[in-house]
Parts: structure tokens; sequence; C-alpha cells
């Protein structure tokens, strides 16, 4: 059977079968291994699930070292892109003193995919239904 969720102190990646999404949630800085293992995690969900788009909730933070960027932008999203995954949506609290790093990570997912930021699940759920009918 196949594994939906991956839980660490730093986030929680799943597959939520009734909106075919994966989401993230990230609970805490983390870096390195911490960061990477539930980003793959992630990865593999989306290659697993056929349709599925990806939000990310960051309310809790989301700041990264340096190598870890630089991982993401050169092997991580590209890899995400050869899945069919469509949308990315961002979750973010309406103040948020990480806007800096959020629309660096904007930048870099619309090379591949339709990215929106919103304030909640539900509104994630929304954006991508918006989009799709």
């Amino acid at each position: 059977m196949l594994n939906n969720e991956f839980d660490s102190v730093y986030s929680n990646v799943k597959y939520i079968e009734k909106n075919n999404v994966v989401l993230i949630t990230w609970k805490q800085f983390c870096c390195y291994e911490d960061y990477r293992k539930p980003t793959s995690f992630a990865l593999d969900l989306l290659k697993n699930h056929a349709m599925s788009n990806f939000i990310i909730d960051a309310r809790n933070g989301f700041e990264d070292e340096k190598e870890d960027v630089d991982w993401a932008f050169t092997k991580l999203l590209p890899e995400m892109s050869k899945t069919d995954c469509k949308y990315v949506i961002f979750i973010m609290n309406e103040v948020n003193e990480i806007e800096g790093e959020i629309d660096m990570w904007t930048k870099e997912f619309m090379k591949y995919f339709t990215v929106k930021k919103v304030s909640s699940y539900d509104e994630a759920l929304k954006a991508i239904n918006e989009s799709i009918y």
C-alpha cells in the first residue's frame, strides 16, 4: 500500500484524496535533510497521483538555507515539472514577514506552474477549482 503521509517536527506532507491535492504544511524552520526529505516525499506523491496539485502552507514559516534553495531550483522543481501538476498554491498569513522569500519561490514556481497566494486551505481549493473549471 502506498504511504500517503509524512510527518516530522518540521513538516507534514499528505495526499488528500477527496481534493486530489498534495499538502505540505511547514511547522518550523528546517534545512538540509529535514527540508529535502518532506519535499521529495511531496514530489513522489505528485508523481503517484494523476492530475494532483500542490498546496504549500507557509503560515508557520518558510525560510531556507541557500543550499536548499539551490537544490530545489535545480533538482526538485524541474522534477516536479515532469508531473501533471498544474497549480501550486501558497497559503500565507495576511501580514507576512517572509513575503520576500515567498516572492522568490513564486517566481521560480511560475516557470513551471500556475501559482497563487491565498490565506486558507479552503481558498486554495477554490483557486484550483476556479482555474480548472
